[in-house]
C-alpha cells in the first residue's frame, strides 16, 4: 500500500513539474519569472493534479467495490461445470448415481473403455449404463449429451441473478430444445418410467 501511496505522489509531483516547466518555458516572458512565481505555478499545479488524481482513485474504487460483489454472487451460485449441470439435471431424468458419475464422464469427453477403467468395471456396463441415460434423458448418442452440457454451461456463465432464478423455476430445457431423440419423451412422466 505505502509503494502505491509513494508512486502516487511521485507521479502528482512528476506532472506539476511539467505543467510547471511548460508554463514558465512558454506563457511567461523570460524576465518576469522568479523563485516567487515558479514556486507558486508549482504548488497551484500539485493542488489540481493531486484533487484529480484523489478523484480518479475514489472513482476506481468505487467501481471495483461495485464489480466484487456481483463476482462473489455469480460464485455463489452453481459454478458452470460439467458436474453441475449433470447434477442439476440427474434428479429429473432419474438417473441413479453410478449413471449420473459415467454421465459426467463422458459429458468430459471421455471414451467407454476410459470411463470404465476410471470406475473399475466393465465396458459393457458401461454401454448399458450410457444406453440407460440415453434414455432416461431423451437424447440419442454422446455428443448430443457433450452438446447439451456444454450449451448449458454457457447458459450459466452468461446468466445474471434474475435469469438464473427465472431458469431454475422455468420450464426444462429438453422441453424448450427438442433434440433429435427427444421426441419420444415429450412427457416426463415417460421418461421416469
Amino acid at each position: 500500500m505505502v509503494r502505491y501511496w509513494v508512486s502516487g505522489f511521485t507521479l502528482v509531483f512528476g506532472v506539476a513539474a511539467l505543467k510547471t516547466a511548460l508554463v514558465v518555458g512558454f506563457i511567461l516572458q523570460k524576465g518576469s519569472a522568479d523563485v516567487a512565481t515558479i514556486v507558486g505555478l508549482f504548488a497551484l499545479f500539485f493542488a489540481l493534479t493531486s484533487g484529480v488524481a484523489y478523484i480518479c482513485f475514489k472513482q476506481v474504487t468505487k467501481y471495483q467495490a461495485n464489480l466484487r460483489p456481483k463476482k462473489a454472487a455469480s460464485s455463489v451460485s452453481a459454478p458452470a461445470a460439467k458436474e453441475s449441470v449433470i447434477a442439476r439435471y440427474a434428479p429429473e431424468w432419474g438417473l441413479s448415481q453410478a449413471e449420473a458419475d459415467v454421465a459426467i464422464f463422458v459429458a468430459k469427453g471421455f471414451s467407454n473403455s476410459e470411463v470404465a477403467e476410471m470406475r473399475g468395471c466393465a465396458i459393457a456396463t458401461i454401454k448399458s449404463q450410457l444406453s440407460s441415460i440415453y434414455q432416461k434423458s431423451g437424447m440419442g448418442s454422446r455428443y448430443q449429451l457433450i452438446a447439451f452440457v456444454t450449451d448449458e454451461i454457457c447458459a450459466i456463465a452468461n446468466e445474471t441473478d434474475a435469469e438464473h432464478h427465472q431458469r431454475t423455476t422455468s420450464v426444462p430445457t429438453r422441453r424448450i430444445l427438442p433434440l433429435v431423440g427427444r421426441s419420444k419423451h415429450n412427457d416426463p412422466a415417460a421418461v421416469q418410467a
